[in-house]
């Protein structure tokens, strides 16, 4: 069955950050769109490694179907240089639901990433030596 698409999301690049601001909860429909929309940052992007930062707000879970999407889209990314990924969280219900979700799409990638309350915070991590 075929749904209408539930979250709303925003990618662009900044030097070599793909930035992302999302709002959910998040289905299967988005993601699809969300893949898409990422192939051509990444495409800007992937000459050399790269990372992330994804600012997530309200109630931002993802049905069983578009966390497996996630997972696949964040092995993609990894495959194409991405090293590592800072979720800040603004004004998210259920965080620590989200945070357990996102790391489980993380690990399953092995992606690095981290939380953080702010961008600043975030970019600073980034830019520190970041264990793998």
């Amino acid at each position: 069955m075929k749904f209408t698409e539930h979250g709303l999301f925003e990618v662009k690049t900044e030097g070599k950050l793909l930035l992302v601001n999302a709002i959910g909860p998040f289905n299967e429909e988005l993601l699809i769109k969300y893949e898409n929309a990422l192939e051509s940052c990444i495409q800007s992007l992937e000459a050399a490694p790269w990372n992330q930062i994804i600012t997530l707000h309200q109630l931002s879970l993802f049905t069983p179907e578009a966390e497996k999407i996630l997972t696949k889209t964040l092995i993609n990314r990894s495959s194409r240089g991405l090293s590592a990924c800072a979720v800040v969280f603004k004004n998210v219900e259920a965080e620590s639901l989200v945070e357990a979700q996102m790391s489980r799409c993380y690990k399953n990638a092995k992606v690095t990433h981290s939380f953080s309350s702010s961008i600043d915070e975030a970019k600073k991590w980034l830019n520190s030596p970041i264990p793998k």
